[in-house]
This record gives structure tokens, C-alpha cells and sequence, in this order.
């Protein structure tokens, strides 16, 4: 008799423990679904080009240096949840404009007229400007290019800079081509002769001319910082100038730091750009 209560007694000390331990996973699970809801969304707009800053893959995914580095600024944060969209590249400043986008990312360099718009993070990566010449070529450097022949497309901002080069050249100036051909053959042109030269990202050049084998016969001329006044030499995400934005942007800039420091932003740096491109600690803290 003694030993049939003891034996019933396990037993519903057993079911209201494994009662309890359900309850218990219930409400641990209704408390993470809830902290989850109750996170902020962050949607980020994005031109989604050109490669390797930001792009879609062959599955739709969005990928690149600039979409990346936000996946792990954001990872973990008790705070926020991010996701991305994919538009126009002007649509996106004109989302961030309007609030649709609480952060743009698209190689955003920083320019007094932007500034005057939007809230700046710090520099995520040195994005410097580059001239892309034939190998043999004698060209080295910006005060090298008076008198050639080179291609942009009308409006962009290399072709910009050339521009205003020819403002202060006007004895000797570059003869610009506008062009809406394809960057590649842009490249190709040069290669053949047709260009003496074209200016453009150092980045975006190099992983070009290797994606495209123009390697072979053409290089890169890095350029330094001061040899454009009116172009940065580093690339941000940008923000709306307002509360909201100041509140997103003082996150992003300690999680930036924090990546940074932990290796995270070096790592994606050689996988996207093939180099070490992460700004110095003086240069993220000055520029």
C-alpha cells in the first residue's frame, strides 16, 4: 500500500514537472518572440551597384562590402533588426530624404552639399580614386592627365571632377567622351588605345580589370587623398538629419568601431576589395 502511494507520488511529481518545464519553454519562447517584436526595424535602401561595394547574387541575395559590414553591425543588437531594399540609386537618397530608409548604403562619399542633408557615419572603409592606365603608360599621377582623352558617363561624378580639372586647365584640357557604355569596356577602351586613361574608383577599378582578366594589360594608379578637393577619399552610410537619425547613427558608430577593432571589417575588406581598405583608428576618428 505504502509502496503504491510512494510509486503514485513519483509519478505526479513527474507530470507537474514536466508540466512546469513546458510552461517554462512556452514563456521563455513567448518572451524571445516578444523582445523580438518589440525591436526597432531599420531599412536599409540600397542601388544595389555596383559590385563590390553592394549587388545581388545569382540567388537575389544582397551582398557586398557596404551590405555586409551592416549584417554585423547589427548582429546581436538587443535594440535593432535590420533588413534591406533594393532601388534606384536616386531613389535611395531620395528614401533617406523622406524617411522611407533610415539608412542609405551605397559607397556614399561625404560632400558639403550632402552634409548639409543627411547625418554622416564614420568612415567605414578608404574608398581612394584611381587612374586606370596601360601598363607602359607614363601617366602617374593626377597632373599627368592634361591634354589626354578619356570617357565618362554624363552627370557621374568622376566625370564631375574632370570637369572642374578642365576649369582650372582650360589652357590644356582633358578631352572627355561621354560614354554609356559598359565600365568593363570603358576599361577596354583604354587598353586598346582609344582612352589614354580613365579615372575612377581605385576599388571598383581593380576588381574590375581582375573580374574582367584587363589585369594583363592594364594598372591602377592609386591616387592620394588631397589630389581631389571636392571628392572624399572615404565612403559612409548616410542617415535622415533628424532625432531618429542621430540616435541610429551614434549605434552605427560604436558598432562600427567595435567591428572594426575586433578584426570583422579587415576580414570582409580582403574578401570584397582584395585588400586592407579598413580606415586607421586616426582616420576614423578625424574624417
Amino acid at each position: 500500500m505504502k509502496k503504491g502511494l510512494f510509486r503514485k507520488g513519483i509519478l505526479l511529481f513527474g507530470c507537474i514537472f514536466a508540466v512546469a518545464l513546458i510552461v517554462t519553454g512556452c514563456t521563455n519562447k513567448e518572451a524571445a518572440e516578444t523582445a523580438e517584436t518589440n525591436k526597432e526595424t531599420v531599412l536599409v535602401g540600397t542601388g544595389a551597384y555596383p559590385r563590390p561595394y553592394t549587388y545581388e547574387d545569382d540567388n537575389g541575395k544582397l551582398k557586398g562590402f557596404d551590405i555586409d559590414s551592416l549584417r554585423a553591425i547589427f548582429k546581436g543588437s538587443d535594440e535593432y533588426t535590420v533588413d534591406f531594399q533594393k532601388g534606384e540609386f536616386e531613389s535611395v537618397l531620395a528614401g533617406v530624404d523622406t524617411d522611407r530608409y533610415q539608412i542609405g548604403a551605397n559607397a556614399f562619399s561625404k560632400t558639403a552639399e550632402r552634409e548639409e542633408k543627411y547625418l554622416f557615419s564614420k568612415p567605414v572603409y578608404r574608398n581612394p580614386l584611381g587612374l586606370v592606365v596601360p601598363k607602359d603608360s607614363t601617366i602617374d599621377s593626377i597632373d599627368d592627365i592634361a591634354g589626354l582623352t578619356t570617357t565618362g558617363e554624363a552627370a557621374v561624378s568622376y566625370s564631375i571632377i574632370i570637369q572642374k580639372y578642365n576649369e582650372t586647365h582650360a589652357d590644356n584640357p582633358v578631352t572627355l567622351n561621354y560614354t554609356d557604355k559598359d565600365l568593363s569596356l570603358q576599361f577596354q577602351d583604354v587598353a586598346d588605345g582609344k582612352s589614354d586613361f580613365k579615372l575612377e574608383s581605385a576599388i571598383i577599378a581593380k576588381y574590375t580589370l581582375e573580374s574582367h582578366g584587363l589585369d594583363k594589360d592594364l594598372k591602377v594608379i592609386e591616387l592620394p587623398e588631397d589630389a581631389v578637393k571636392d571628392r572624399s577619399a572615404f565612403s559612409y552610410y548616410i542617415f535622415p538629419k533628424n532625432e531618429s537619425g542621430e540616435k541610429l547613427v551614434k549605434y552605427v558608430n560604436e558598432r562600427i568601431e567595435a567591428v572594426r577593432e575586433d578584426g570583422t571589417l579587415k576580414k570582409l575588406s580582403e574578401t570584397y576589395f582584395s585588400g586592407d581598405f579598413v580606415p586607421t583608428e586616426a582616420e576614423f576618428n578625424s574624417k
